[in-house]
């Protein structure tokens, strides 16, 4: 099994002067420190308007600035948008290419549609047209990097014929990915014969599902590419700690921090759309600012504590618990046994969340990570 680390790129609330600037900047060391400690992969993330989540709006930007500073790590965009009003699959084909060939041929492109209505409305795109829109490109793009002379009459971008350049060094091209966090999405990527992503937080009994019906899928693929890319990676929320005790305290103080914010950017998920699901979109960022302030007051606790009464608990944060839903949360040896989980229904990559919250300090991270990449990762390694 493979393993990579996610940059999450999430400031917090304004003001943004000092938090944004670091954070970007301190993901990136977070990317560079992943290849010490022996991790496989740096995935970022594509975010437009999610005010306090995240703040990255270029993942292609991020993966070449950790593939200047490393020598060995896979990058990897999770995601890079594909609906052509927000980034033209002619630049996508054409950036990844240049990324490809500065890192020696270690960019694959993950891909995806948009977290939801905030974002891809912010380009005039809506998310009933963003699937159609991700799938054309995704049959697209493989073509502009194998073929001389390429040529597209499609329903959402049309190209004349040219000769899509540079080229990417990988041959015949880089890996394709998508994002995914129901079973059709898992699916339809094995049939693509594209590697899958699951974005979202589930234990390993939850995740077998999908795991099985990605490798059914795959086995019969007419892959988009020259290739099948046979994988499917999922999340795990991680801090590893010599002291199990002192890493669950810390996974605490973070754990809840992106709740409001995931609950109302993320309507492509359909309990999160039916709360506000009369509201005509686009909504004003106005509104957005309104509904998460008022997710984080519920959350409050009887003191006027931030992170109680909502997702998770101090007191719910048992070994047992955290074990249970897939988080790599404790000492080692614990965290070896949560993992040994996802070894266990074939899952192909584990992609650590090392960094919680706005508030985690990047020393603590890095700890972390190297007490990971010391006595969890060699666990694992053939």
């Amino acid at each position: 099994m493979e393993f990579g680390v996610f940059q999450g790129a999430g400031v917090g609330p304004k003001p943004w002067d000092e938090s944004e600037p670091k954070r970007l900047r301190e993901d990136i060391e977070m990317g560079v420190f992943a290849e010490k400690c022996g991790i496989d992969y740096f995935w970022a993330p594509e975010h437009h308007f999610l005010e306090d989540y995240s703040h990255n709006s270029a993942s292609h930007l991020s993966c070449l600035a950790v593939g200047m500073r490393t020598e060995r790590i896979r990058l990897s965009t999770g995601i890079f948008n594909l609906c052509p009003p927000i980034n033209h699959p002619v630049r996508v084909a054409e950036q990844i290419a240049i990324i490809d060939v500065l890192t020696n041929g270690r960019i694959e492109l993950g891909t995806g549609r948009g977290s939801g209505s905030t974002e891809i409305n912010g380009f005039g795109v809506t998310n009933e047209q963003s699937r159609a829109m991700w799938e054309e490109s995704i049959r697209a793009i493989p073509k502009m990097w194998t073929q001389d002379l390429f040529s597209w009459e499609g329903e959402h971008f049309s190209v004349p014929e040219r000769s899509v350049i540079p080229k990417p060094v990988q041959r015949p091209h880089p890996p394709l990915w998508v994002t995914a966090s129901n079973p059709a999405t898992v699916e339809v990527a094995g049939k693509m014969g594209i590697g899958v992503a699951v974005f979202n937080f589930a234990g390993p009994e939850q995740l077998k599902p999908l795991v099985d019906t990605y490798k059914n899928a795959i086995s019969e693929a007419e892959p988009v590419g020259e290739f099948v890319y046979d994988k499917i990676m999922a999340l795990s929320r991680m801090v590893c700690l010599e002291d199990g005790d002192r890493a669950r305290k810390a996974f605490a103080k973070g754990a809840n921090d992106s709740s409001p914010y995931f609950a109302i950017y993320f309507d492509t998920i359909p309990a999160n759309f039916a709360e506000h699901a009369d509201v005509p979109r686009p909504i004003p960022q106005s509104v957005l600012r309104q509904w998460t302030a008022e997710r984080k007051e519920k959350m409050k606790d009887a003191k006027g504590n931030p992170g109680h009464g909502g997702f998770f608990t101090e007191e719910d944060l048992t070994p047992e618990f955290l074990h249970s839903q897939g988080f790599s949360v404790g000492s080692p040896d614990e965290v070896i046994e949560t993992i040994k989980e996802f070894e266990a229904i074939g899952l192909d990559q584990l992609c650590f969340v090392p960094r919680q919250g706005f508030r985690d300090p990047l020393e603590q991270t890095f700890e972390s990570m190297q007490t990971l990449g010391e006595q969890v990762l060699p666990h694992f390694r053939n």
